[in-house]
């Protein structure tokens, strides 16, 4: 019995008599296994799975707007809400968000093209305009476009390869996940002038698309985050989704219940038009195209 304890002190304590220092050792991350695939077959993969819906409706939306630096009543008082929505491609869009409280509307948006409307009934002001121009100063909710919510919940089709726009591949890699990221800049006329528009970031272990960015003038203008994916009929729906407005001063998570969702529901006319109000305050945005 002795001899077994001399023989375990000497193995605890090595050769030397003095027990040894633990040192910790960064070893490469380990990814999921990463699947390969070619461009042509990412870009039938979102074409065909992602940018494949008509239209969608989301009963059960939840969500929680964030301030990057201003400060308003609304976005003090409303960090989070409940809402509904119905989108219909290219460009249509209603956004009915939820007072959490009163459940009555606390603001209403809708777009059709580069137009919008939007409701605020507490302030009796109703807004009309176009997307691009925005308050200098004001609340961000003022900001808040539909589009915003359009270009993040229906995910676009990558257009054909052609004289106008290019698109191009990379692979890049964080700390957790492989990504192929598919680069897309538009050509101006037949010059070597090119501009970035958006990029699409595909996780590799599932073949997911997690992040889209939106440019404008090579700025970044909309970063949109992905995690969590349902499928309905073949086509992927993103069930959350973090929008990032660096303009607008302004981020908006949104989480769509899977009970909610209706793929493809028929829309009736006059959906995506807010009529103003009897008695509301008008406020014209920009120069408007049409009544």
């Amino acid at each position: 019995m002795r001899m077994w304890i001399v023989l375990m002190v000497l193995m605890l304590t090595g050769c030397g008599g003095v027990l040894k220092k633990r040192v910790r050792v960064d070893v490469p991350p380990t990814y999921s296994v990463a699947k390969t695939a070619s461009l042509e077959q990412l870009v039938e993969l979102i074409n065909k799975h992602y940018a494949a819906i008509n239209s969608l409706s989301v009963s059960d939306l939840k969500l929680k707007f964030q301030s990057h630096s201003k400060v308003g009543k609304y976005t003090d008082e409303y960090r989070s809400a409940n809402g509904y929505f119905v989108a219909q491609e290219p460009n249509s869009i209603y956004v009915n968000i939820l007072n959490p409280l009163t459940k009555s509307t606390l603001a209403a948006m809708a777009a059709h093209g580069q137009e919008f409307q939007m409701w605020i009934p507490r302030e009796n002001k109703y807004f009309k305009g176009e997307t691009d121009v925005y308050f200098e100063g004001k609340d961000p909710l003022y900001n808040v476009r539909p589009q915003h919510f359009l270009n993040g919940i229906m995910v676009e089709k990558i257009p054909a390869y052609g004289s106008q726009q290019h698109y191009f591949l990379e692979e890049v890699a964080d700390s957790k996940f492989q990504y192929y990221v598919i680069g897309i800049v538009g050509v101006e006329g037949n010059s070597s002038v090119v501009e970035l528009i958006r990029k699409l970031w595909i996780e590799r272990g599932t073949l997911h698309l997690v992040k889209q960015h939106y440019y404008k003038s090579g700025e970044l203008i909309s970063a949109i985050d992905y995690n969590g994916t349902v499928e309905l009929g073949g086509v992927f729906i993103n069930t959350a989704i973090d929008i990032h407005r660096k303009r607008e001063g302004y981020s908006i998570l949104l989480k769509l219940a899977r009970k909610g969702i209706k793929l493809n529901p028929p829309i009736r006319e006059g959906t995506f038009r807010i009529v103003q109000p009897p008695g509301s305050i008008l406020e014209m945005i920009g120069s408007t195209r049409s009544n």
